[in-house]
């Protein structure tokens, strides 16, 4: 699952999924949409990768709701401000956390170490790539 409400990175983000092999993404512009399918089959969903400013209700309000129905899902934060810290992503049950703009080549180490059920930070993949 993919949730931002910029339809524009939600388009980007889910091509790059799709290059990074993912071929099933549901795409979702609102955290309430995203929230009601998610209680529908929460087992559906092997990760969610959320923004964390929204409208309405943002990432750290939509993944506490999520883990109150499934309290092992994987859900990877993407934010383009520095409101939250790694730490706090940690603590709020997030598998990690991306800082927009991010290259294809930070979400698939995202995807790598979210799989290997390590904690990724932005910073890790800009030191091993360079950015």
């Amino acid at each position: 699952m993919l949730v931002d409400d910029n339809e524009e990175t939600l388009f980007v983000m889910r091509q790059m999924l799709l290059k990074a092999g993912i071929s099933q993404v549901a795409c979702f512009s609102s955290s309430r949409d995203a929230l009601a399918a998610f209680e529908a089959a929460p087992e559906s969903f092997e990760m969610v990768i959320t923004d964390f400013q929204m409208p309405v209700m943002d990432g750290v309000e939509l993944s506490r709701q999520m883990f109150r129905l499934a309290p092992a899902v994987k859900i990877l934060l993407v934010t383009g401000t520095h409101s939250i810290s790694h730490e706090t992503a940690g603590r709020e049950g997030f598998c990690g956390l991306l800082q927009k703009p991010f290259p294809i080549t930070a979400l698939q180490a995202a995807l790598d170490a979210v799989a290997a059920g390590k904690f990724f930070t932005s910073s890790e993949a800009n030191a091993k790539h360079g950015f």
